[in-house]
């Protein structure tokens, strides 16, 4: 009974790893590096060690690093929508201008059409 509770217990530790952008974490959060014991008492478990200071300060470069990339992605599609949304601006107003000129060809239409109308039956 104590083995497979210990069994389950070590799974459960395994698959509370969880990977994000390539760093495994702990249950607790900590940035971890995933280990496999070849002792003869437990062959082939795996386990969670926190990572040591170097490799901490690594990590850390590596996450601002890529927060600024994805900083930089943000601001360039942020600039791609107002772009569009001025465009889209401009296109409503000249939508605008054209649906004018057309009211107003069909107002000069009506008027050409109804002194032809007169002419021909007066």
């Amino acid at each position: 009974m104590s083995s497979s509770s210990s069994t389950s217990r070590n799974q459960l530790q395994v698959t509370h790893v969880q990977s994000q952008e390539g760093v495994k974490l702990c249950d607790c959060v900590v940035p971890a590096k995933e280990r496999t014991c070849w002792k003869i008492t437990n062959p082939g478990r795996r386990f969670s060690m926190k990572l040591d200071a170097k490799e901490e300060l690594s990590e850390m470069k590596n996450l601002r690093r890529r927060i600024a990339e994805v900083e930089f992605l943000l601001s360039q599609e942020q600039y791609k929508v107002v772009k569009s949304e001025k465009e889209v601006h401009d296109a409503r107003k000249a939508i605008g201008r054209y649906r004018m000129i057309v009211a107003l060809l069909f107002a000069c239409l009506a008027l050409c059409v109804l002194k032809l109308g007169v002419i021909v039956f007066s």
